[in-house]
């Protein structure tokens, strides 16, 4: 059964992933105990661990803030993907199974109109966690998780720029995949650096976007 420390932790950070509670906005600790049900310990330890992954920040007198995301932070987040997952790709994407790659080419073939938004980054976690996992390298895991962490809240965040960017998302995956079934590495591996830098890009945009409505 699972404890209620975690169950805390895991329903907070998942309201924070998907912007239920969005970037930058405040928590108050006793009104988490009423949508939670459960008393201020656990909550206390969530918070702990949450703010040790970046993701709130704990202000004496002031509560509990959402981490933000800023343009700066937009930078740092890709310069790191873009040096972890192509050298992934290059080097342990010949351990992966061929038969994964063929499932993976048969999903990114289809129209992304098939599926739902969900079904869509779930494959899109999966596809970009496939390297990562097959380095089966813990301090490269590690490094890893932050910058994909926040990739998620950038994700929802992006609104309608982010659905305009599904189907030419899939679309690298798709031309990704098929280096890697022809074995080219190296091709594979310049298409994730080129799909990273897009994905980049449109994450400008939202931020930029969201700074102009929020000060207007």
């Amino acid at each position: 059964m699972i404890s209620l420390k975690l169950q805390a932790y895991n329903t907070i950070k998942q309201k924070i992933l998907s912007c239920e509670y969005p970037p930058n906005s405040l928590l108050n600790e006793e009104k988490l105990r009423e949508d939670l049900q459960v008393s201020r310990t656990p909550i206390r330890d969530a918070l702990s661990r949450l703010e040790q992954e970046s993701l709130i920040q704990i202000l004496p007198k002031r509560g509990v803030i959402v981490a933000g995301i800023s343009l700066e932070e937009v930078e740092q987040i890709y310069e790191l993907r873009m040096l972890i997952e192509p050298h992934a790709l290059e080097k342990y994407g010949k351990t992966i199974n061929t038969d994964v790659y063929e499932k993976l080419a048969g999903f990114f073939s289809q129209n992304p109109k098939k599926f739902t938004v969900d079904e869509i980054y779930k494959k899109d976690d999966e596809f970009h966690h496939l390297f990562i996992n097959a380095a089966k390298n813990t301090y490269l895991t590690q490094a890893y998780r932050y910058p994909y962490t926040q990739n998620i809240r950038l994700r929802i965040l992006s609104g309608n720029l982010g659905k305009q960017r599904i189907e030419q998302s899939q679309q690298e995956h798709g031309v990704i995949t098929r280096y890697c079934l022809n074995k080219s590495w190296k091709k594979a591996a310049n298409s994730l650096r080129g799909h990273l830098l897009r994905s980049k890009e449109i994450s400008y945009s939202v931020i930029t976007q969201l700074k102009i409505l929020l000060h207007r």
